[in-house]
């Protein structure tokens, strides 16, 4: 739901509090102003009936529509009005209906009389009714108005926000092109612009001196690397003992993982860069059964029994070479942690699921530390603990779903479309 929308719906809201509110105090106020104006208005009925018993001295009651004047014999209280309300048949619409009712007695020219006067009131229901009525055509009106303002005003005000987005959704890093952002009146929108025209500045310098280590660090790594290699080969065609030898070895070995370890964090920080964004439709099934084909032999030299069921014509959405990658870590995997002797690997592929399982030593840690970078299984093998990792970070940006089940000795990892 759009920002304009939620203020509009909630200033909706509680314009209606305030209508609802507003309708009883109003209902309320024109009920005592309307009691007092019938109040007022029987007593200027009084005053003209006064001066109507002043002319007439009358000594018989008159009893009329709406008007009773009974001489009294006696003496009576005088000058003390009492209002009250009570029903009286009107005639004109022929049935009772509530009146106020004003009662006094009078001393006019020697003589006593209750005066009786009634008025027809007009009913709170039907203040009520009116008021109501009036309420909820007004809250129509500015309904419809809000509604119809706030979409022409959003149009207008919320243009620069808009053209914004598109600007950022259009924004590629790889491109090392800045983005022109609209330019607009409105302050808070021309603190917005230089926000992230400020911001998108520095990822840009900052992707583009990443993406400068993560292209020269291979390279850079791997000459030195090569050159010792060398030398310790030399060392080893030379005149060394066992254990000189033993040392050349290891030396040799630690060279050969710190070449791997860095040719890894490369591809991780490429693949983190969205360096294989480009994704299209790949062949799985031709792509795993050539894997399968190429460590087939490694597979049975170990010992390791396969098999294997493929289904067909099976396409992804994926960046090939993320595709390979993804097959040779998985195979690497499943062969290097498998079990020395009666070890297995199964190979199911369906059209939205690759499942791959092995046989293999328990697990000593937590499942959910599986895929985290430099975790092993196995502290003292040679693992560099970033295989699932790679996995796992191809798996998020590609869109594909990964499961890991492990029980006893067989784990299953299971990557879905």
């Amino acid at each position: 739901m759009r920002l304009i929308t939620k203020i509009v719906l909630i200033f909706l809201g509680l314009s209606l509090i305030v209508f609802i509110i507003g309708g009883l105090v109003t209902v309320q106020i024109i009920s005592n102003e309307v009691k007092k104006e019938e109040q007022w208005f029987l007593q200027e009925r009084l005053r003209s009936t006064i001066h109507y018993i002043e002319r007439r001295q009358p000594t018989r009651d008159i009893i009329r529509d709406k008007v009773i004047i009974l001489p009294q014999e006696d003496s009576i209280e005088i000058d003390n009005i009492v209002f009250s309300d009570t029903i009286v048949h009107h005639n004109t619409l022929e049935r009772p209906e509530q009146h106020n009712k004003l009662d006094v007695g009078k001393k006019i020219e020697g003589r006593f009389y209750k005066i009786t006067l009634y008025d027809i009131i007009i009913e709170q229901d039907d203040i009520a009714d009116g008021v109501i009525e009036s309420l909820v055509k007004t809250y129509i009106l500015l309904l419809v108005v809000v509604l119809l303002g706030s979409w022409l005003l959003s149009r207008r005000l919320l243009k620069p926000f808009e053209d914004t987005l598109s600007a950022i959704k259009k924004f590629d890093i790889k491109e090392n092109e800045a983005f022109e952002l609209p330019k607009t009146g409105t302050k808070e929108f021309k603190r917005l612009n230089a926000f992230i025209d400020q911001m998108s500045q520095k990822v840009m310098a900052d992707y583009q001196s990443l993406k400068e280590f993560t292209e020269n660090a291979s390279h850079e790594i791997q000459t030195p690397i090569s050159i010792a290699k060398g030398k310790l080969e030399l060392l080893q065609d030379g005149d060394l003992d066992e254990e000189q030898k033993k040392l050349v070895s290891e030396a040799s070995k630690s060279l050969t993982n710190l070449s791997k370890l860095g040719n890894t964090l490369t591809l991780l920080a490429k693949i983190d860069n969205q360096e294989f964004e480009h994704k299209q439709s790949v062949d799985v099934s031709n792509t795993l059964e050539d894997f399968i084909d190429e460590y087939e032999e490694l597979i049975y030299l170990k010992g390791i029994s396969l098999s294997k069921k493929i289904e067909t014509d099976v396409e992804w959405n994926i960046h090939p070479v993320l595709l390979e990658i993804l097959i040779t870590n998985l195979l690497n995997n499943a062969i290097k942690h498998n079990l020395t002797e009666g070890g297995f690997i199964k190979i199911y592929l369906e059209s939205n699921q690759l499942i791959i399982e092995n046989s293999g030593k328990p697990l000593n840690h937590d499942t959910k530390l599986l895929f985290a970078r430099f975790k092993k299984g196995n502290q003292s093998s040679s693992s560099l603990g970033l295989g699932l990792a790679i996995i796992q970070k191809i798996c998020l940006v590609s869109g594909l779903k990964i499961n890991y089940i492990n029980k006893e000795q067989l784990h299953q990892i299971t990557i879905e479309s």
